[in-house]
C-alpha cells in the first residue's frame, strides 16, 4: 500500500513537470502579442483576398442563378438590296447615330461599270437593336436577317467579385506601406502592390470589355445594289457608256499583253518551222534538178553547127 503510494505521487509530479514546461514554450495568447511582419501581412491580406473573390463569387453565382438581373450580349447581322450601296452605307451611319450607337467599320467596293458591295458594322443601344433592325429593312429589301444572344450573367459576375476582391487588396496594401518601419518592409509591400495592381487592371479592362458588350449591341449590314439586267451590269446609259469605254481601253491593254506573251513562243515555232522546211525544200530542189531531161538544139542552131562543119 505504502509502494503505491509513492508511485501514485511520483506520477503526479511528472504530470505537473510535462505541464508547466509545455505551458513555458507555448505562447501565451492574451500575454504574448503576434508578430506583425510585412511579409506575414501580405500573406494575410493575400488568404483574405482568396476568401473574399470565393465568397463573392459563390454569391455572384446564387444571384446569376436566382435570375435578378441577366447579362446578355446580342448581335444580328442584317442583308439588303439596295439602288446605290454608297448612299444606303450613309443612311446605316446615320441610324446608328440616331439611335445614340456609333459606326465600327464601313467599307464600299465595285465601281461604276458594276454593281456596287458594301458592309457597315454599327452598334447601337442594346435595348433598341429591334428598332434598329425595323429601321433597316425601310432602306432596302431585307434578302437575309439573324439574331443571337449570348448569356454571359455568370461571366459578368465572376469578374465584378474579382475586381471588388482585389481593390480591397491593394487598399490593404496601400495602408501597409503607409504604415512600413523599415525599407525592406516598403519594398516587400511595394512590391506586393505592383502585382495586384497590374491584375486589378487587367481584370477592369476585361470587366468594361463585357460590360461594353452587354450595353451596345453589334449589328452588321452587308450591302449589295441590284442591277437592272438579269446577269447584271450597268444600271443607266451613263454607266454603260463609261464601261464602254473602260472596255476599248482594256481591249487594247489586254492584246498588248497578250501579244507580249505570245511573242516568244511565235519565235520559238519560227525556228522549229524553218529547221524542218528549209532542207526539205533543199532537197525536192536537188531532186528535181537531177531528174530533168537535156533540152534538144532549135533547128536554126543545128543547120549553124552544120554550116561551120561543112566551111
Amino acid at each position: 500500500m505504502r509502494t503505491t503510494r509513492l508511485l501514485a505521487a511520483a506520477a503526479a509530479t511528472l504530470l505537473a513537470v510535462g505541464l508547466a514546461g509545455c505551458a513555458a514554450s507555448s505562447p501565451d495568447v492574451a500575454g504574448v502579442p503576434a508578430i506583425d511582419s510585412m511579409a506575414g501581412g501580405e500573406f494575410a491580406s493575400s488568404s483574405d483576398s482568396m476568401a473574399e473573390q470565393s465568397s463573392g463569387i459563390v454569391d455572384g453565382n446564387r444571384t446569376a442563378e436566382a435570375g435578378e438581373t441577366r447579362s446578355i450580349v446580342r448581335s444580328a447581322s442584317v442583308a439588303l438590296t439596295v439602288q446605290n450601296a454608297r448612299d444606303a452605307a450613309d443612311d446605316v451611319a446615320a441610324l446608328a447615330k440616331r439611335l445614340g450607337g456609333s459606326v465600327s467599320s464601313q467599307s464600299i467596293s465595285g465601281d461604276g461599270g458594276t454593281a456596287r458591295t458594301g458592309e457597315v458594322a454599327i452598334r447601337v443601344p442594346a435595348e433598341r437593336l429591334d428598332e434598329a433592325i425595323a429601321d433597316l429593312g425601310k432602306l432596302g429589301d431585307v434578302t437575309a436577317d439573324s439574331r443571337s444572344a449570348e448569356d454571359v450573367t455568370e461571366v459578368h459576375v465572376d469578374l465584378t467579385a474579382r475586381v471588388a476582391a482585389l481593390e480591397a487588396s491593394v487598399a490593404r496594401l496601400t495602408d501597409l506601406m503607409a504604415g512600413a518601419a523599415t525599407t525592406s518592409e516598403l519594398i516587400e509591400a511595394e512590391s506586393a502592390l505592383s502585382g495586384r495592381q497590374q491584375e486589378l487592371d487587367g481584370l477592369r479592362a476585361q470587366l468594361e470589355s463585357l460590360e461594353g458588350q452587354v450595353e451596345q449591341a453589334s449589328i452588321w449590314v452587308s450591302l449589295s445594289e441590284q442591277s437592272p439586267l438579269p446577269g447584271g451590269g450597268p444600271h443607266s446609259f451613263w454607266d454603260a457608256l463609261q464601261a464602254g469605254v473602260a472596255s476599248i481601253g482594256s481591249f487594247f491593254v489586254g492584246a498588248f499583253v497578250g501579244l507580249g506573251f505570245a511573242l516568244p513562243w511565235l519565235a520559238l515555232l519560227a525556228i522549229v518551222v524553218a529547221a524542218i522546211f528549209i532542207p526539205l525544200r533543199r532537197r525536192r530542189r536537188r531532186a528535181r534538178s537531177a531528174q530533168a531531161p537535156e533540152k534538144p538544139l532549135s533547128t536554126n542552131a543545128a543547120e549553124s553547127v552544120a554550116e561551120e562543119h561543112t566551111s
